[in-house]
C-alpha cells in the first residue's frame, strides 16, 4: 500500500503532543470548541448505526479527548455502557468532571489494551483522529489486534480536495493549527482501510457547518477581515453550496467498518448506492 508521508508540524511535536500542548495551554476554550462541533460528528455516528440497525450495548471512543462526542452520543441514548481512551491527562480529567458516568482511561492504544473491566466492545468510534498520527495504518491495524469489537465508525476531514491543494501552494501545512499532519480524500481513506482487517459496509460526507454563536466564540476576537471569512467559510459556502463544496474543498468523511472474519476485500461489503450527502 502507498502512504502519503505525514507532514512535518513546524513546531516540531508530533499530531498528538500537539493536542496535548492544546489541552494544557487552553484546556476550557478546547472543551467548548469541540462541544460546539460535537452534534455533526454525534449525528454521522448514530445515523450509520440507525441505518444499518445497529444498536450497541456498548461504545468505546478512542482519542476521545475530553468528551464532547462521545457525551453528546450518551445524551442520545445511543448506547448502555460508554467509554473513552484518550493519550491526555489533562483531557481525561476535564471528562471525569464533565461526564461522570462514562468510564474512561489514560492510556496509548499502541500500547495498552485492557484497560477496562471489559475486553470486548460492540462499536468503536475513531472520530477525527487519524489526520493527526504519522501512522494511521500502525494505528488501525493495532486496534484490530488489541480490541475486540464488531462494528468500527471512523471519521476524518477531507482536506487533500482540489481547491485544498490549491490551498497548499500558498499557505504552509506544517502550521496548521488543527495539528493535522495526514490530509486525505475519500479515495485515499479507503486505501488506508483496505489494508486493514476491517470491510466498509456504508459510508457518509457531509459539509461541516458551524452556526454563528459557535463562530462568534472561536473568531469572535480575532481580526474583523479573518473572523468574515470564517463565516464565509464555515457557514454560508457550506450550508448554501454544499454538494460543491464537499465535491472541490473540504468535507467530513464517515465510515462504518465491519471486523473482517475472513480474508475479503476491505471495501467488498460497501454498500454504494447509500452513500449519502447529508447536509
Amino acid at each position: 500500500m502507498n502512504v502519503e508521508k505525514p507532514i512535518a508540524l513546524d513546531s516540531g511535536k508530533s499530531g498528538r503532543d500537539h493536542y496535548e500542548t492544546t489541552y494544557s495551554d487552553a484546556l476550557e476554550w478546547q472543551a467548548e470548541w469541540l462541544h460546539r462541533g460535537a452534534g455533526q460528528k454525534a449525528d454521522s455516528v448514530e445515523q450509520l448505526l440507525h441505518r444499518n440497525r445497529i444498536k450497541p450495548g456498548s461504545v468505546l471512543e478512542l482519542g476521545c479527548g475530553t468528551g464532547a462526542v462521545i457525551g453528546e452520543l450518551q445524551r442520545r441514548g445511543l448506547a448502555q455502557r460508554y467509554y473513552g481512551i484518550d493519550y491526555s491527562a489533562t483531557a481525561i480529567a476535564h471528562l471525569k468532571t464533565a461526564f461522570p458516568n462514562i468510564q474512561s482511561a489514560v492510556a496509548d492504544v499502541m500500547e495498552t489494551a485492557n484497560v477496562f473491566d471489559k475486553d470486548s466492545f460492540d462499536v468503536v468510534i475513531c472520530s477525527h483522529i487519524i489526520e493527526h498520527l504519522e501512522n494511521p495504518l500502525s494505528f488501525l491495524q493495532a486496534i484490530g489486534r488489541r480490541f475486540q469489537f464488531d462494528y468500527l465508525v471512523a471519521e476524518v476531514p477531507l482536506e487533500d480536495l482540489f481547491f485544498g491543494r490549491v490551498k497548499a501552494l500558498v499557505k504552509d501545512r506544517s502550521k496548521n493549527p488543527a495539528g493535522h499532519v495526514q490530509f486525505f480524500t475519500r479515495r485515499s481513506l479507503l486505501a488506508l482501510f483496505t489494508a486493514t482487517q476491517n470491510t466498509i459496509v456504508d459510508e457518509r460526507v457531509y459539509a461541516p457547518c458551524f452556526d454563528m454563536e459557535a463562530l462568534q466564540f472561536a473568531y469572535g476576537e480575532k481580526s474583523l477581515l479573518r473572523y468574515l471569512g470564517k463565516v464565509l467559510t464555515e457557514h454560508y459556502l457550506p450550508k448554501h453550496t454544499s454538494r460543491l463544496w464537499t465535491r472541490w474543498y473540504h468535507a467530513h468523511y464517515t465510515v462504518l467498518c465491519q471486523k473482517q472474519v475472513g480474508r475479503t476485500s476491505a471495501i467488498q461489503g460497501i454498500r454504494r448506492s447509500t452513500l449519502r450527502r447529508v447536509f
